[in-house]
């Protein structure tokens, strides 16, 4: 379970570099409005183009290509799932027939132009957030979140959550461990079977957690806002520079919009 350690950890965001410099407050306000054209847009090229563009920043920082991939792979099965079901569903031009194990399994046209607009937005609007990730540390984002005035209570439970993400990635090490050691995966029917149990297990030892973390909360007077206590210095030039691009960005994307380039 390294892997997974690796994939939630810092170590890229926590690096010295110019993406990692640029303000938290900056970054968020890019974030938030690519992600909304992201989501409006019906155009395929607007995902693709932050997709790439997000990708070029990442490896241009040194980012390892494998570790970006690594972080893209959930997304891309639930987008290629979205592009064969709605394939297989919608509309009625037949692009291609085949059989398969006794099943005939027709892919549509319009389906398959769908399904590619929706997995462009997925994939598109998760390279914009490993992007975030990969420069941002959660007490930075946390300090961002909370100078935009997001509710304490949210800000509380982001970090939290990062903070015992390792400790039940631990859980899940440990008893993965024990299941090898006693034979659990020697065959798929025994490892679905282990999995199964490592899963229902690990359920019950979130609940226990977090109703230990809530006591000794409790106990020490915790009453919420006071997880981080990290702050932002003043903007900067540059910092305004960012911000005054942003409306460049937006009135060229209305303009191109106006223009039915997307």
């Amino acid at each position: 379970m390294g892997f997974l350690n690796h994939t939630f950890s810092e170590v890229y965001a926590r690096r010295n570099n110019w993406l990692t410099a640029v303000d938290v407050r900056v970054k968020l306000l890019y974030i938030v409005l690519l992600l909304a054209i992201n989501l409006l847009t019906k155009n395929i090229s607007i995902p693709v183009f932050f997709l790439s563009v997000s990708f070029g920043l990442l490896l241009m920082v040194k980012v390892p290509f494998t570790a970006i991939l690594r972080s893209m792979l959930l997304p891309l099965s639930f987008a290629i799932f979205i592009l064969l079901i709605r394939g297989l569903h919608e509309g009625e031009k037949v692009w291609l027939s085949l059989s398969f194990a006794g099943y005939k399994l027709v892919l549509k046209e319009e389906g398959l132009w769908n399904g590619l607009q929706t997995c462009s937005k997925v994939l598109g609007g998760i390279s914009l957030v490993i992007l975030l990730s990969f420069t941002t540390t959660i007490s930075q984002l946390c300090a961002g979140l909370k100078w935009f005035h997001v509710p304490n209570t949210i800000v509380d439970l982001l970090a939290l959550m990062y903070r015992y993400i390792f400790l039940f990635l631990d859980e899940v090490d440990t008893m993965w461990t024990a299941q090898k050691t006693r034979l659990g995966h020697t065959s798929w029917g025994k490892t679905l079977k282990s999995s199964g149990i490592l899963g229902g297990m690990l359920v019950i030892r979130a609940f226990a957690r977090a109703e230990q973390t809530y006591e000794a909360m409790h106990a020490r007077g915790y009453e919420g806002g006071r997880i981080l206590t990290a702050r932002l210095p003043s903007w900067r030039k540059k910092e305004y520079i960012f911000v005054i691009g942003i409306i460049f960005v937006m009135s060229f994307l209305i303009y191109t919009r106006n223009m039915q380039v997307w």
